[in-house]
This record gives C-alpha cells, sequence and structure tokens, in this order.
C-alpha cells in the first residue's frame, strides 16, 4: 500500500533528480547524432552533365535614370557650362545674328539673366565655378576687352593686355590663353601675366623650320587644347599637311616640346590622369574612340564608328557620347557606359531623337546635353540612381 505522505515529502528531490536525468540524456542523446553524422565526412562531385553552362559572372552595377528633365528654348545654344544642377551659362545668338550674348539660365524656372552682349564664342568657367571669362566687343574700339565676372555676385573687372582667342583654366586663379601671336598664362590673384611661347617659336618646333603664322597646310588649331592636372604639361592638337598631331609642351622652365600622339584625323581628345589620352578621330581609316597608351604608344580601339562628343565624369570611369542616328546627323542618340581600361561595359541609350547637339557635361552624377538648330534649343539634365 502506498504512503501518499512519501510523495509529498521527497516531491522536491523526486522532480529534480527526473530533470537532471532528461538533461543529461538529451546531451549525450545529441552529442552521438553529431557524430554519427561526421563519421564519414567526404566531398561530392557532382557530374558535369548535370550543367549546359558554366556558371555565370556576377552582373555589373546597371544604369538607372532616376529622372530626367528636358527644358525647350525658343532661342539656339552654341556652347553651355555648369554652374551647379539647376545653373547654366551659354552662348546664345543675338536676336539680329549679329553677334553672340552671354547669358545664365536658371532651369528651376526657365528665367535668363543677360551677362554681357556683342562676346566671342565660348564659356570659360573655373574649376570651382564661382568665376568666367570672357571677352566683349564695344563700338568704336579697335580691341576687345576682356572681364573676370564672379558668378554669384555678378560683380566684374576688367583684365588688360589679354586679346586670347580661346583660354583654359590651369586652377582657380590662373588661365592659359592663345591668339594668333602667343600662348600666355594670366594670374588672377596678382594681376599678371606672362608669356609661355610664342605662335613662331612653336611652329618652329613642331616643323623645324620659322613659318611665323603657318602655313596653309599647317597650323595650330586654336581652340583645342588641354592642360594636365599638375598644371606642368600643355596638349596643343596641330594640323601637319594631311594628318593631325598632339603635342605635349612643357609649361616648366625646360619648355620641352616632344610629339605625343598623330592620327589622320582628330576631333576631339581627353586627358586622363594616368598620362593616357582618349581621341575621337579616324586612324587607319578606321573611325571611332581611341585610347592612346602614353608609355607603349599605342592605340587602342575603344568604340568603333562614327560618334560625335564625349565627355568623361570627374573620376573617369563614366563616359557619356553622342551617335548619329541617320546620315545626315540631324537626330542623335545619347549614350552613356562604364569606360574600362580600353573597353565600355554597360552601354546604354538613354534618350533618342535629339536635335543636333552641342556638348555633354558632367555634374557630379548628373548629366547635361543641349539639342539645338538655328533658332531653338533642349536642354537635358539625366539624373542616376549609385552606379
Amino acid at each position: 500500500m502506498r504512503h501518499p505522505g512519501f510523495w509529498r515529502k521527497h516531491r522536491d528531490i523526486l522532480m529534480l533528480s527526473g530533470l537532471l536525468i532528461v538533461f543529461v540524456s538529451g546531451i549525450f542523446g545529441i552529442g552521438s547524432l553529431f557524430s554519427i553524422g561526421n563519421l564519414k565526412p567526404r566531398m561530392v562531385i557532382l557530374p558535369s552533365e548535370q550543367f549546359n553552362s558554366s556558371l555565370a559572372p556576377p552582373p555589373s552595377s546597371t544604369i538607372q535614370v532616376e529622372s530626367a528633365t528636358k527644358i525647350p528654348n525658343d532661342f539656339a545654344i552654341y556652347d553651355f557650362e555648369v554652374v551647379d544642377r539647376n545653373t547654366i551659362i551659354l552662348n546664345q545668338p543675338e536676336p539680329s545674328y549679329s553677334g553672340l550674348r552671354l547669358s545664365l539660365l536658371h532651369l528651376d524656372d526657365n528665367e535668363v539673366k543677360n551677362i554681357a552682349t556683342n562676346t566671342e564664342y565660348g564659356v570659360v568657367i573655373s574649376p570651382d565655378h564661382k568665376k568666367l571669362i570672357y571677352s566683349q566687343y564695344r563700338a568704336g574700339q579697335a580691341q576687345k576687352i576682356t572681364h573676370e565676372y564672379m558668378i554669384q555676385s555678378g560683380e566684374r573687372r576688367k583684365l588688360p593686355n589679354d586679346n586670347s582667342y580661346y583660354r583654359v583654366f590651369a586652377g582657380n586663379e590662373s588661365y592659359i590663353g592663345q591668339d594668333d601671336l602667343l600662348f600666355k598664362q594670366v594670374d588672377l590673384s596678382q594681376g599678371k601675366s606672362k608669356t609661355i611661347y610664342t605662335y613662331e617659336d612653336l611652329m618652329g618646333m613642331f616643323t623645324g623650320s620659322r613659318q611665323g603664322k603657318g602655313s596653309s597646310d599647317t597650323f595650330i588649331v586654336m581652340d583645342v587644347f588641354e592642360v594636365s592636372e599638375d598644371l606642368k604639361q600643355l596638349y596643343i592638337l596641330v594640323m601637319l599637311k594631311e594628318n593631325y598631331a598632339i603635342y605635349r609642351v612643357s609649361l616648366e622652365d625646360a619648355h620641352e616640346v616632344k610629339a605625343y600622339a598623330a592620327m589622320e584625323e582628330i576631333q576631339q581628345y581627353k586627358l586622363l590622369k594616368n598620362g593616357d589620352m582618349l581621341i575621337q578621330g579616324t586612324r587607319n581609316k578606321v573611325q571611332g574612340l581611341y585610347r592612346y597608351r602614353a608609355e607603349q604608344k599605342q592605340y587602342d580601339l575603344v568604340l568603333k564608328g562614327s560618334i560625335w562628343s564625349f565627355e568623361l565624369d570627374a573620376d573617369q570611369s563614366r563616359i557619356a557620347y553622342f551617335l548619329p542616328m541617320d546620315n545626315q546627323n540631324q537626330k542623335n542618340e545619347l549614350h552613356i557606359a562604364y569606360l574600362n581600361d580600353s573597353k565600355l561595359s554597360s552601354d546604354t541609350v538613354i534618350y533618342r531623337n535629339i536635335d543636333s547637339f552641342i556638348k555633354l557635361k558632367w555634374n557630379d552624377d548628373e548629366l547635361f546635353a543641349v539639342g539645338s538648330t538655328m533658332d531653338k534649343s533642349e536642354v537635358y539634365r539625366f539624373s542616376f540612381r549609385a552606379w
């Protein structure tokens, strides 16, 4: 006969003993199962017949347009530069087509502010987008007047003795200009200028003889030159008889001049940070975009075809370019792609049917383009997701 008092007296001890037995048994049970599962570890090689292709590499980042803005205008645009995402400075014709006008266009409200009339072609702004250099013709004056214009405040000052046709900034406080007599460097902070080379000296270096302003088949292309990022080299495009050549000219005391690259035709070139160059032109009768490797003196064909205008972003990893859609080049499609060494990847058409074109400009992760006819234009702004 069971005595109920025994359970009540020893209940706590019996329950604790039971729980300990279950806990210890569980530990040994799990350990046994783990040992059984690892008694014979092995690698299983699946037969290749199960796969009809090799594993695909992970796809590269895709190009996604986050937003696109088109601003139509009732005037032509001949050239432009980007100040910020809502502001561009442009050349437009005077109403009578008697000259050019320099204007500022606000994209958010399509408001146009005139900066100067009767100016030269071209928009030259500093790398920090704070100042603008332009030349203006005045009635009754033999020479044009050059100004420095502060974009934010609208203040301007005259720059004496500068008759340059074309200018390129070399830092925020200095620019290099050229006319048909010489190349000169202007220091804006000190108000001083110095002659780098005379046109005659350069032609003698290029051709080996003194030709003054050049001959009908040998001349410096006036509106195309670049300054290296370290501000030590100047790259000049020269037409030599039937070919084009790019010369590298030292801005230091040595004044060294060397032939850099040569092709049958060169329309545009961009210096890369490592000293190589992207050149749009024709080589061995093949038209396209080439990468010139300076150390090897080698030309790699990046893209074959009659592309028009290209632009690199700030870190030179992305490229944008126009491609004609017809033989008359009246309609164009806009491409963007990654520049990977001498190849383009993820080449994507982001817009078609652009009337004519002017230039392309990157501003951070946004791309600006202009399509223009003789009496109207359209400004395009494309914003991209991180890519």
